[in-house]
């Protein structure tokens, strides 16, 4: 899955399961990475680093690239292509101002959990807990006395029923956001079972084929 979300967005992809192959693919990313001035994949098997692998202590091969000749229309018509290309896309940010602009009477709820469950799942760690906003101020700011907002933070089920409730009664005529603050753990039994079993399959021995 990893490997997939990576390949659109890079030149060349190194999946390192043994050590055979180990210097010869971290070469061919690296040079390539070098020619292609794109960034590379390299995905290491987690009981593989702490081998040591002869070949690694060798003093490295030259590498000399041929300086590359800047096409300057070139690039301005690559950066106008993703300019065009990124304005198109989907922005929450924008959504949610225009939403209030137009005077949408959406109720939109924000999970927070402060952090990656399912990632939390297959390997915890402290990459994995997120920097929080106050989002709730951040939809005010956006609303900024123009048109009908009305934001909420919620902390229990008694809370979230509360807000529910003003949402579609006093505030039935407003954009209304509800943050839902809930624990980093507060997950099904479902998710517990596939991340252990993915955690389980990233940690086993490479394949010695």
């Amino acid at each position: 899955m990893e490997l997939r979300c990576f390949q659109a967005i890079t030149c060349y992809q190194a999946v390192i399961n043994n050590l055979e192959e180990a210097h010869e693919l971290i070469d061919t990313a690296i040079s390539t990475s070098l020619k292609e001035s794109k960034p590379v994949y390299i995905s290491i098997s987690c009981n593989l680093p702490a081998i040591p692998l002869p070949t690694f202590s060798r003093h490295p091969v030259p590498f000399i690239l041929a300086p590359k000749v800047s096409n300057q229309m070139g690039l301005d018509a690559a950066v106008e292509a993703a300019a065009e290309f990124l304005n198109k896309s989907v922005k929450p940010v924008l959504d949610v101002s225009t939403m209030i602009r137009c005077g949408q009477k959406t109720i939109l709820f924000l999970i927070n959990n402060g952090g990656y469950t399912i990632e939390v799942e297959i390997h915890d760690g402290p990459y994995n807990v997120i920097k929080n906003w106050n989002y709730t101020a951040f939809v005010d700011a956006i609303h900024n006395g123009e048109g009908k907002c009305w934001t909420a933070k919620v902390t229990c089920e008694e809370e979230l029923v509360k807000a529910i409730k003003t949402a579609t009664n006093e505030q039935k005529e407003s954009f209304c956001f509800i943050e839902v603050i809930v624990h980093k753990d507060d997950t099904s039994k479902e998710l517990l079972e596939w991340g252990s079993r993915v955690s389980a399959a990233n940690s086993r021995p490479p394949n010695p084929q």
